[in-house]
């Protein structure tokens, strides 16, 4: 009797979990795509590309740069940031060329000066901007460059001894389970993340031969194994040098579950997922692309299979993540499919001729439209046309590869535009290891779970450059500081001006709009704290990937072609360094941020004085000097009421705040004119009563003496956007002209817009340097359509 209780007890008790997996099956299909999407609502993402005019460079050379900045989700030029930052790093991540550059509707361009100070070696350009920084440094714009200062002795290369290689396995679906059948996907690379061709041997633990295996792609490849035993077996490698490696495979768990994703022939993605779990009664499949959730399905285990067919329609183009739950609420098994986008932008160019002689005219007429599609399609393009040699090939990553593909995977991608380039078996299964071997990163789904949203410490510069700055204690972070106001100011003819709050954490943002190039700026305080200090932070990151740099060498058949280019370079800058230097003004507004003043004072119409007090007494009626405390101060008159205001007004000199006692006491034979504003002025969370602001002649604050806690330093703002020199050859005259021309780089315009018809006419004039040239087209139009496009041709003597 007691038995059969117990019996009943197991059986009713089986039954209460069965119906409390149902019952909790039903809530985590809905529950699941909700809180995910609530996590992700409040984490908007921005990818950024950046194409180079070129890869090689000579120390003296410009190097150039187009910015494409996208949502995340959409892969459309976004519009949240308005700053870019762009960097040149070495081989330790030491910066060596830094700018800030302006983006306009997800769009930007700028160039780099390579000084002759630089050594040679490879770097790694890279961009980001400030709401990325609160994310891996992973997701940063990262390629890798080649500068080389022939100006200097180039020293032989260091040996690279060092035969480090390694090989790494991965489960598909993230783990092996004892018994289960599995795809592994393997990567063998070098101490620079490149891909080595090898051949392997998966051993027992008693040695014996369990299978062999062989790379596909790029050192990349996967073999079935199912493991008989939880211990790890052991791949014995063999390379191409002769050089063996040993790599322990992952240790199979006795328990879990395992994944196999394929497509099928009837337009679906088949997931079949095995388990050895005793309370495995379903399975939750998950699949999101981009950020949003786009599959949710549940399916019952059969003997041990659950397998969920999924319609190629349902996932969006691009990298979706496939995610696997068990009954209770665990993640066991993910993965990432590839669906090659069809959101392609169809980039196509010709020329007049196929071969030119020198200093002649070459023609392009350029067409955008979107794949499959019958008419053109206004885009966005950058063109680079150089010259290809032995130091300079090219480039076949693009902006559509980038955002599709490299960018949504871990580590480094090898020749990322390979796998757009057709759609055979080859680029399938090479596409596949792919996907496997830098794919598995399992998300922290606990945080979409306990609600846990991201903080962020760098915010969106939607509006303009946004300087920060701490408080200190000599070295210490000051919080809760008695100082509560600060002001920033950048003296100059075009008056700035910004005043902020200081945080609870001591921290102070400055939110400047319209700074470019190289000035100094004062920053003060209330100086309520005169233990503290203002220390002005890094805009740029200090965090980087652990994507390495490869060994710096120059085969010795580069030599002539780096002759050749060193002498193009040195030619350009002696006979050209003016054009070189000429930049763009942008077009920004002068007008005080005050708008009109209520007066005007011209000091010279004016009979001069000697003191500043009697300026202000003789003939400024809208500003009183007043004695309180033994001390004299400046009262603006309040026309609404006839009277004075009660408190000292904003007086500034050249746009730096400066109090009563400092102007009192400037030499007003150095001002030029001063303005009055008579109206109360509200600026942020701040309220002045009149603003009374001085010029000087230049602008410089010339012999003014502030106080000793006021921070002065220079700091570079926005780069401005430096001319591209192209000389034009239109007539015999200027063909004939005797002055060099060995430009390698015949053109860049970082800003070719085709027509609402998808059309665009370009022209530029070939060098006297002879060669094959590639032109270069990369862009987007505003749905997010990328594509690329270049072809060659000729420059001879003729």
């Amino acid at each position: 009797m007691k038995l059969f209780n117990h019996k009943r007890f197991t059986f009713l008790s089986f039954l209460l979990i069965l119906l409390l997996f149902k019952t909790q099956g039903q809530e985590l299909l809905t529950a699941i795509p909700v809180q995910f999407k609530a996590y992700n609502n409040s984490t908007h993402l921005e990818k950024m590309y950046v194409h180079t005019d070129k890869n090689f460079y000579v120390a003296g050379e410009l190097l150039w740069f187009k910015i494409y900045n996208v949502d995340g989700a959409l892969y459309q030029p976004a519009d949240l940031s308005k700053i870019a930052y762009v960097e040149i790093l070495d081989k330790d991540n030491k910066p060596v060329m830094q700018a800030k550059v302006q983006l306009s509707r997800g769009k930007g361009n700028g160039s780099f000066f390579l000084p002759v100070s630089i050594n040679s070696g490879n770097y790694k350009l890279r961009a980001y901007t400030n709401w990325m920084k609160n994310f891996s440094a992973s997701c940063y714009f990262e390629k890798p460059l080649t500068i080389v200062n022939t100006l200097k002795t180039l020293s032989a290369p260091i040996a690279d001894t060092a035969t480090n290689y390694q090989a790494a396995f991965f489960p598909e679906g993230g783990n092996l389970v004892k018994d289960l059948s599995s795809k592994v996907a393997f990567q063998v690379t070098d101490r620079y993340g490149k891909g080595i061709d090898c051949k392997g041997v998966l051993l027992s633990q008693n040695n014996d031969t369990l299978l062999r295996f062989q790379s596909f792609k790029f050192g990349m490849g996967h073999f079935m194994f199912t493991p008989n035993s939880t211990q790890p077996a052991k791949a014995v490698i063999t390379l191409a040098n002769g050089r063996t490696i040993l790599q322990n495979l992952p240790a199979a768990y006795e328990q879990g579950y395992v994944m196999q994703v394929g497509e099928e022939t009837t337009g679906t993605v088949k997931v079949t997922i095995t388990s050895k779990s005793p309370i495995a009664q379903s399975a939750y499949l998950f699949a999101y692309t981009k950020q949003v959730m786009q599959v949710a399905e549940r399916q019952n285990f059969n003997n041990g299979v659950a397998t969920f067919s999924i319609d190629k329609n349902k996932l969006p183009d691009g990298v979706s993540t496939i995610t696997v739950f068990n009954d209770l609420q665990q993640p066991v098994c993910e993965r990432l499919y590839f669906k090659k986008p069809q959101q392609v932008l169809s980039v196509a160019a010709s020329s007049n001729a196929a071969q030119y002689g020198n200093r002649k005219r070459v023609a392009l007429s350029v067409n955008t439209q979107h794949a499959n599609a019958t008419t053109g399609s206004p885009a966005n393009l950058s063109l680079a046309v150089y010259r290809i040699d032995s130091l300079q090939t090219i480039d076949p990553n693009s902006v559509l590869s980038y955002l599709w593909l490299t960018s949504e995977l871990a580590g480094n991608i090898e020749s990322p535009a390979y796998y757009f380039s057709t759609d055979n078996d080859e680029i399938k299964e090479a596409t596949d290891n792919l996907l496997l071997v830098h794919g598995w990163r399992k998300f922290d789904w606990d945080r979409v779970f306990n609600d846990k949203q991201p903080t962020f410490e760098y915010v969106p510069e939607f509006d303009g450059h946004i300087i920060s700055c701490q408080l200190k204690h000599n070295e210490t972070a000051a919080s809760n500081t008695s100082i509560t106001d600060a002001w920033l100011s950048i003296p100059g003819i075009q008056m700035q001006f910004y005043n902020s709050k200081v945080n609870d954490k001591g921290k102070v943002y400055f939110d400047v709009r319209d700074y470019y190039g190289q000035n100094e700026i004062v920053i003060q305080t209330d100086n309520l704290d005169t233990t503290a200090h203002v220390e002005v932070l890094n805009p740029f990151s200090e965090k980087y990937s652990d994507v390495s740099l490869p060994a710096f060498s120059l085969a010795t058949a580069t030599q002539n072609a780096l002759n050749e280019q060193s002498i193009g370079m040195q030619v350009l800058n002696t006979y050209e360094a003016g054009q070189l230097s000429r930049f763009t003004i942008p077009n920004i507004d002068t007008t005080p941020f005050y708008g009109k003043p209520s007066n005007v004072y011209k000091l010279d119409d004016y009979v001069r004085f000697t003191t500043m007090e009697e300026v202000l007494r003789e003939y400024v009626p809208e500003v009183a000097v007043r004695r309180f405390g033994g001390q004299l101060h400046l009262k603006v008159f309040n026309y609404d009421v006839h009277d004075f205001y009660p408190s000292d007004p904003l007086i500034l000199l050249d746009g730096v705040k400066v109090d009563n006692n400092i102007l009192l006491g400037y030499d007003p034979l150095k001002v030029n004119k001063l303005e009055v504003v008579t109206n109360e002025y509200v600026k942020g969370e701040f309220i002045y009563l009149g603003i009374v602001n001085f010029t000087t002649y230049h602008g410089d604050m010339e012999s003014l003496k502030l106080d000793s806690r006021a921070v002065i330093l220079d700091y570079e703002g926005l780069q401005l956007k430096r001319n591209f020199y192209s000389p034009v050859y239109k007539t015999d005259q200027q063909a004939s002209s005797r002055l060099p021309d060995f430009r390698n780089l015949l053109y860049w315009e970082p800003d070719v817009q085709t027509d609402a018809s998808g059309k665009a006419n370009v022209e530029f004039y070939t060098s006297d340097v002879k060669g094959k040239y590639v032109a270069v087209l990369q862009g987007m139009d505003n749905a997010g359509y990328a594509g690329s496009y270049y072809f060659t041709f000729d420059v001879t003597n003729k």
